[in-house]
């Protein structure tokens, strides 16, 4: 077991309690890590902390703030062996997965450095007023700046902890924000260890400040703190409301990276078997923990029977075992909780007619049963009143619908309070780019998904979020604009 300590103005410190919490093995139950459990005063210490360091910070030029994040994108290249040891004992992510996203996470840090010094206004050439006509003033110029919003709160899911920690904290530090950082309770260490690397790089005290505990409490306090300026939070939409409401005595700055039930919609023109097999490693990819997760698959009827064979013979061939082995394709869920909720999601499924394809349980392997298990599960014969249609599930949960015409399918894909992302298949571009055109979801795929460059923005319709994070578009998310109007004497 792994000690910590949270890191507030420069310094390593206790909660004031004295008190801490563990974080455990997915895999195996057993302890990972003992952090400290943070509380209101923690809170104030490092909002503080981060509002001292502010002034210095914004001030230093783009190239400086540049060259910083370059840093930190180089120490996480260094110490990535070491994050993705953490990941797969906190998080359960797998040997081939985990080291993927400490790759993505220093690209996420690259672009945001050389995005430090791209990230410009704009200069307006005012037509003068006539009359009654608005207008500026003669010999006058507009030009409009960026400028940092202040203290940033970035908190941060359990899901791809350190893909969505460089998400933000990149960005943000280019742009001219101080930050409290706040990783998710389930693995708390991952986001710790990211503050000892975030120390050995001499950063001024109080830039960057991470501290630790349960989300109802400071999370939620973070989010009404009068010393805060802007949150961005990635989460369930549940948890995304609150905040917003928290912080909405303030009006904070939001940048929200919510939930989604995403469609994928096969039409009979696709590639039908290559539709299925792409789809269903994607959809069971980190056990189909992540936002962006085909869990709606719609399929025409005419290769319904087709899809549904060779997704379920694909499904049937995911290697579920411990996270460390090399030859695991799928680990366990984060935590008996979140297990608990996807059976329960199963079992509703079956109480309201659908037909179990494969999976349903958890597997026989004795080598996992302290672990927190749930093997692929594939529904068919699913409707659009059903829950695991209407709500996200999280989990190796996969229903496919069947539909004939494009209108009824577009209607039921954008039946939804959710609107994240999307996914076409088929042959005929023509007919893809219509339906992108219908869909209402932030990000559309065509013969893909989940596919994610990181220089494009992420983010969603609805219930999904607000704003935007990812590449130039994203960046400017954590910066606000000042109109300066100038007149030549």
């Amino acid at each position: 077991m792994q000690t910590y300590k949270m890191w507030i103005d420069g310094e390593w410190v206790d909660a004031d309690s004295g008190e801490t919490f563990r974080t455990y093995n997915p895999a195996t139950g057993e302890v990972v890590a003992e952090v400290p459990r943070a509380g209101l005063s923690d809170v104030d210490k490092a909002v503080a902390a981060a509002r001292k360091a502010l002034p210095a910070w914004r001030k230093k030029s783009q190239a400086e703030r540049s060259e910083v994040v370059a840093r930190i994108a180089a120490a996480v290249r260094e110490h990535a062996g070491e994050l993705a040891e953490m990941e797969i004992a906190e998080h359960g992510a797998c040997a081939w997965h985990a080291p993927l996203m400490m790759g993505f996470a220093a690209g996420n840090l690259d672009l945001a450095a050389a995005g430090a010094r791209t990230c410009t206004g704009l200069v307006l050439p005012p037509a003068p007023s006539k009359g009654d006509t608005p207008g500026a003033g003669p010999s006058t110029v507009a030009y409009m700046q960026r400028e940092p919003v202040g203290v940033c709160a970035l908190i941060t899911p359990w899901n791809v902890p350190s893909l969505l920690i460089s998400s933000k904290i990149g960005p943000a530090l280019a742009t001219g924000n101080t930050c409290v950082l706040k990783p998710p309770s389930l693995n708390s260490g991952i986001g710790l260890k990211w503050a000892e690397i975030l120390a050995g790089l001499d950063l001024p005290p109080g830039v960057v400040n991470v501290i630790t505990g349960p989300g109802a409490t400071i999370g939620e306090a973070l989010a009404s703190h009068p010393g805060v300026d802007l949150v961005s939070f990635t989460g369930s939409s549940e948890v995304g409301k609150a905040i917003i409401a928290a912080s909405s005595e303030t009006v904070k700055t939001l940048i929200m990276e919510l939930g989604g039930k995403n469609p994928a919609i096969v039409l009979e023109d696709a590639d039908v078997e290559a539709a299925a097999k792409e789809l269903c490693a994607i959809a069971f990819e980190n056990v189909g923990q992540n936002c962006a997760q085909p869990s709606r698959m719609y399929v025409q009827e005419k290769v319904y029977d087709r899809f549904v064979k060779a997704f379920v013979a694909a499904a049937e061939d995911i290697k579920v075992g411990l996270p460390a082995d090399k030859d695991t394709v799928m680990g366990p869920v984060v935590s008996a909780a979140q297990r608990d909720g996807i059976e329960r999601y199963i079992r509703s499924a079956l109480d309201e007619g659908a037909t179990l394809a494969t999976g349903g349980g958890r597997p026989a392997d004795p080598a996992l049963q302290n672990g927190f298990f749930v093997m692929p599960t594939v529904f068919t014969d699913v409707t659009e009143d059903m829950t695991i249609t209407r709500e996200e599930v999280f989990g190796p949960v996969v229903g496919i619908h069947r539909f004939t015409t494009d209108e009824q399918v577009l209607a039921a894909a954008n039946d939804s309070v959710f609107g994240l992302c999307a996914s076409v298949w088929t042959k005929d571009y023509a007919r893809g780019l219509r339906m992108v055109g219908e869909l209402q979801a932030g990000t559309v795929w065509i013969n893909q998904h989940m596919n994610l460059a990181p220089e494009t923005p992420w983010g969603g319709f609805k219930e999904s979020g607000l704003a935007k994070e990812g590449g130039v578009i994203g960046a400017e998310g954590y910066t606000q604009l000042k109109l300066v109007y100038l007149k030549h004497l």
